[in-house]
């Protein structure tokens, strides 16, 4: 699965810090960042405890902590980190130390050490849960939900209530207080145990060469079988050259569709198909009792699979799905018309494919409907999430990192990265962090200034510093018609440093932000106690049951011996898990 999920953390990295460098790029954070910097250095000259050993900024109980202040003494924090194997540092840089580790240590006196690392992935996923059940912690790691839950069952975490009132910056406590019910999810008996993400929503829209679709003559698709015949006619008319793909997908080591463990953003996979189908494979429904039911186990699963069975054998669905090395590369070449993708996919490859063909028009889609006309997706589940070991000496120096890493940046900070965004490579810790209406804010907003009917200085710009970044690059990017997001009507070379934001944001933003969703969530977001033994082998059948039948080396009634077996083998206790968290 590593690579499906390398994709999808990348682009939700770039995104994330993307949104961090704007908000901190405004006059009014530049401001506060002044103020804070002066109450710091009072503070720093005033305290005389034991804690200003740790902190700069402690000072008596009654006084306020600047979040941004320096620490008065070198203060370590060792890390788990998941590392991307195939990404580019510049230079001799490392995860461990780069460009911003080395300007953490030097404006903060924050020294990140590694404990270990591990490949994004299963790989980093193994490590995690080796470090649970030898209770061998560094001092923080992400980890997912259910090995959150492992952790606090076990013990292993500092309850940062304390830490996390004082040390929190005001704009992470804002993010947090404008999602609600987010930290209630890390809260357990009055302990907060971890600091969550905030998820970026997604859901898997229909990226297609709409270039292609005008010189074919063809309109945007609705149905399953609009879909089937415009990559049909991509294919027969070699739009992508004699190796035109109609839709490309799973890739080596990927999923055929998001599960309530890993929601992987639908990034690359055929999600969209199944949803059309009204059904939701790896993830946890009710049925029409009410009942917790697997969703890779019913009807609707099974008629989602014949009908990409018959797609492979036509030809319609990528040759090489599943075991293909890089689909990005497909879409880069130019060599396919079709992909399914969240609205942020415009900032990773597309933009590979419109410098090498300036007019490829890649637009999306809120499709295919369902027979009812609807427009389905499974909400994203799998958030991840920084945890302490209650054995850390310095949890407030985790819980300053990251307020730090999305506020904290300064115009030094900027001549350093020499306007390189920072991703989950060189950021420890990483987490996406927003408002829960940033997207729609960011998107509605933009619209309206392009129309005259809002002006740059009335964005928001302390709750949605980037909206007002791009509000500031816009008007040279964006021509005419403004209501229309084609590639032409973009002026890629005006602004190359910020065309791609805008274009992701008004092109992919504005067609999510529009959307009638048809929302379907898992009952269960982590493993019950059955799955923790059995989960494994079960998602491993499942994987190789429902690939085969698609690729025709199995028969459809495959689909039938597999939800036999998979019952027997433990499903039918764990449904019953399920069925006791609703």
């Amino acid at each position: 699965m590593r690579k499906g999920i390398l994709s999808t953390m990348a682009v939700l990295l770039v995104t994330a810090s993307l949104a961090a460098c704007g908000s901190n790029n405004d006059g009014n954070n530049g401001a506060a960042s002044n103020n804070k910097a002066d109450n710091s250095k009072e503070t720093a000259n005033t305290s005389n405890t034991q804690a200003s050993n740790n902190a700069a900024t402690n000072t008596a109980a009654d006084e306020a902590i600047d979040p941004f202040a320096k620490f008065a003494e070198p203060t370590e924090v060792s890390i788990g980190r998941g590392i991307d194997p195939n990404y580019k540092f510049d230079g001799t840089d490392t995860a461990e130390d780069n460009v911003y580790t080395r300007w953490l240590k030097d404006k903060f006196n924050i020294e990140v050490k590694h404990a270990w690392e591990a490949a994004q992935g299963p790989d980093y996923q193994q490590k995690v849960s080796l470090a649970i059940s030898s209770n061998d912690l560094p001092d923080a790691m992400v980890v997912n939900e259910t090995q959150l839950r492992q952790m606090v069952k076990a013990g292993q975490l500092a309850d940062l209530n304390e830490v996390y009132d004082k040390y929190a910056s005001p704009e992470l406590k804002a993010v947090y207080d404008s999602n609600p019910g987010l930290l209630d999810g890390v809260t357990f008996d009055g302990k907060l145990y971890a600091l969550p993400e905030t998820t970026l929503p997604s859901a898997p829209l229909t990226w297609i060469r709409k270039d292609w679709l005008d010189k074919l003559g063809l309109q945007p698709p609705k149905s399953l079988q609009d879909l089937e015949n415009i990559a049909k006619a991509f294919i027969d008319n070699k739009m992508g050259g004699d190796k035109t793909v109609g839709i490309v997908g799973t890739q080596q080591g990927g999923t055929l569709y998001s599960t309530f463990l890993n929601s992987t953003d639908h990034w690359y996979n055929f999600s969209s198909l199944f949803f059309a189908n009204d059904a939701y494979p790896g993830i946890w429904v009710k049925d029409k009792d009410g009942n917790a039911l697997y969703g890779s186990t019913t009807p609707e699963t099974k008629q989602a699979l014949a009908m990409m069975k018959d797609w492979y054998a036509k030809g319609i669905l990528d040759k090489e799905l599943g075991v293909r090395k890089s689909t990005a590369e497909v879409v880069a070449a130019g060599q396919t018309g079709i992909f399914f993708g969240p609205w942020w996919s415009a900032y990773n490859n597309i933009p590979d494919n419109i410098k090498n063909d300036p007019k490829a028009n890649w637009r999306p889609y809120a499709a295919p409907l369902d027979a009812a006309g609807k427009f389905n997706s499974n909400q994203a589940t799998g958030s991840s999430y920084i945890v302490v070991s209650k054995n850390a000496k310095h949890p407030e120096a985790i819980v300053k990192m990251t307020s730090i890493h999305k506020w904290g940046k300064d115009e030094e900070f900027n001549k350093l990265t020499a306007g390189k965004q920072m991703t989950s490579q060189e950021v420890p810790l990483f987490l996406i962090l927003g408002a829960g209406d940033q997207l729609e804010y960011a998107v509605n907003s933009l619209r309206k200034h392009l129309k005259g009917e809002m002006k740059i200085e009335d964005f928001d710009q302390v709750n949605y510093g980037w909206a007002y970044e791009m509000a500031k690059h816009v008007d040279a990017i964006k021509k005419e018609p403004f209501d229309s997001y084609d590639i032409e009507t973009f002026d890629q070379a005006a602004d190359p440093g910020f065309f791609t934001h805008i274009y992701a944001h008004l092109n992919g933003g504005s067609t999510f932000v529009d959307a009638d969703i048809n929302w379907v969530r898992s009952i269960a977001t982590a493993q019950t106690k059955t799955m923790e033994s059995r989960w494994t082998n079960l998602k491993k059948m499942e994987d190789e049951t429902f690939l085969k039948i698609i690729m025709g080396s199995e028969d459809l009634s495959a689909f039938d011996t597999f939800v036999t077996k998979w019952k027997d083998q433990g499903g039918d206790k764990i449904t019953e898990e399920v069925n006791e968290l609703k």
